[in-house]
């Protein structure tokens, strides 16, 4: 498998749910275990699969790109909601 990257979506009963960046519709679902590092929900990661195994590398910038983007949206809703 070719290393490709993925946001860390969800975490659930001891599974990581990924979504394929960037259209985010296909997951990759990793159990926990079989991974290299942990990883925090909405992080944008590289994944490369050897033998079953997932080495996982946090990109940081573009995870707080990331957080900056869905923070500035959440920041304008709530402008928005406290006009109403």
């Amino acid at each position: 498998m070719n290393s490709t990257k993925y946001t860390l979506d969800r975490i659930e009963d001891g599974y990581a749910v990924f979504l394929k960046y960037p259209d985010e519709e296909e997951q990759l679902i990793i159990l926990q275990s079989a991974m290299n590092k942990p990883v925090e929900v909405g992080a944008r990661v590289q994944i490369e699969e050897v033998d079953g195994f997932y080495y996982i590398d946090i990109l940081k910038e573009e995870t707080e790109q990331r957080r900056a983007n869905m923070q500035h949206l959440m920041d304008k809703l709530r402008k928005r909601t406290n006009r109403n």
